[in-house]
């Protein structure tokens, strides 16, 4: 197998062995351990960075969902505290 250029997703994954012996080889500690990913908008990330990036995204998103459920939920509350209004005037009609 070619080993990949930088850019090239070849090699990337941790469980390859070129890639365990090229880190052994060259330098040791945790930095020869890194592995890296590279985006479709040809950004180079640690995994690390990866999944902070996908753990901002995930907050931000939950983040929004919870205000529109918060929102849908007081809406609701209004909705059947009209139609309670309503039941009561008709009864007394």
């Amino acid at each position: 197998m070619q080993q990949g250029r930088k850019g090239d997703r070849r090699g990337e994954r941790s469980g390859r062995p070129e890639q365990k012996k090229a880190a052994q080889g060259s330098t040791s500690g945790v930095a020869a351990a890194t592995t890296t990913v590279v985006t479709e908008s040809g950004e180079t990330l640690t995994i690390s960075d990866l999944v902070t990036r996908f753990d901002e995204a995930a907050q931000r998103r939950l983040h929004t969902m919870n205000q529109k459920l918060r929102r849908l939920e007081m809406q609701m509350e209004v909705l059947e505290a009209e139609m309670s209004k309503a039941n009561d005037a008709s009864k007394w009609s």
